[in-house]
């Protein structure tokens, strides 16, 4: 049969045809491009966004950023200045700049005390102390410490009672009067009173006793403890009935050996005397018990006072009211013949021997100052 018109066109045949190994090479170069090209736009995008944002904590993973900062350090200069205190503890300034550090002065003021302590000051640590104490009679000291010298100038001013320190306290001159000490005994005091004056003459230079005052001399030569008339107990007696008795400055026990060889009946005598002393407010007594007699003539007196002595100073060291301070004068007269011119009495020399001895037992145990 002959064909139809040649410009109708039969559709195309569907092809068979089966890809090639070259043709598979290309499509996978094709795939593998277009792949890449992705990977790098997810890269940029990735990219774009941590330069954006914070670091993040999600979980415990950090995702941290380094940031350059350029620093700058600015160096100061510092001045401190500290103005006067009344007590200083030290001032330190410290700065990473030049510092210049400026402490004013310190002085400190002490009254009674007597001690100024200044710590930190003086040039170590740019300032200088000053410890200034006065109105007082103590002494006073400065420690400077911690690199500096501290210095302390002291002006005591006495007032109108002056102290005078002894092995017990201090005690307060002039506030005695001298009609409140009494001086009782026999002839080793009464011969010639030259052992009161010689304790009055220490107490004016003292300063413990008025010019125009002197102690009450009661002392009669020939007298006894045990006994009556103007025994020694009767003195003290006597001198109470006038005025107040406050100190008792006394020997006794001579002639109770002497005449009457009694060494038991002196000591019963002033046991009663104390009590006496203690009824009436006499508040201390200073016993000066005898020097060894000299000479053959008085071993009897001598016996019979080395009897008595050991008896009357446990007595008297016994005593609290009144307060007793015992003497014993061997040891001032011991090596001094000029003392006596009888065996017995005091010369001149003796009596200033034995009023001094006397005197500093007064002032070490606050007797009359």
């Amino acid at each position: 049969m002959p064909h139809a018109n040649a410009s109708h066109s039969a559709p195309a045949p569907v092809s068979t045809h089966r890809p090639t190994n070259n043709d598979s090479t290309t499509s996978r170069q094709v795939l593998r491009g277009a792949f890449f090209a992705l990977c790098a736009c997810l890269t940029a995008c990735a990219s774009d966004s941590a330069d954006s944002s914070e670091p993040i904590d999600d979980g415990g993973e950090t995702v941290s950023t380094t940031t350059s900062v350029t620093a700058t350090t600015v160096s100061s200069s510092t001045t401190a200045t500290t103005g006067t205190t009344s007590t200083s503890a030290g001032n330190s300034t410290s700065s990473s700049g030049p510092t210049s550090a400026t402490v004013g002065s310190t002085t400190s003021s002490t009254t009674g005390s007597g001690t100024t302590a200044a710590f930190g000051g003086g040039d170590g640590f740019g300032g200088s102390t000053t410890g200034d104490t006065s109105s007082t009679s103590s002494s006073s000291s400065s420690a400077g410490g911690m690199g500096g010298s501290g210095t302390s100038s002291t002006d005591g001013t006495e007032g109108t009672t002056s102290n005078a320190t002894t092995g017990g306290g201090t005690c307060e001159k002039g506030m005695t009067m001298g009609s409140e000490v009494l001086v009782i005994g026999e002839s080793f005091i009464a011969a010639t009173h030259e052992i009161t004056h010689e304790i009055e003459r220490q107490a004016r230079a003292n300063g413990s006793l008025g010019e125009n005052e002197s102690y009450r001399d009661n002392s009669v030569s020939g007298t006894t403890l045990a006994g009556g008339g103007q025994s020694i107990p009767n003195q003290y007696a006597n001198g109470v009935a006038q005025s107040p008795v406050k100190y008792v400055l006394m020997d006794g026990g001579g002639n109770d050996c002497l005449q009457a060889n009694n060494p038991d009946g002196a000591l019963s005598a002033a046991e009663g005397l104390f009590q006496a002393m203690q009824e009436n407010g006499t508040e201390k007594v200073v016993y000066f018990f005898y020097p060894d007699p000299i000479g053959n003539q008085f071993s009897s007196l001598k016996s019979c006072l080395d009897t008595l002595r050991p008896q009357m100073k446990a007595m008297c060291d016994g005593l609290t009211s009144p307060k007793c301070y015992w003497l014993d004068q061997r040891e001032i007269w011991d090596g001094h013949g000029e003392y006596t011119q009888d065996g017995i009495h005091p010369t001149t020399a003796g009596s200033v021997a034995s009023g001094q001895a006397i005197w500093d037992v007064m002032v070490e145990n606050c007797v009359a100052q």
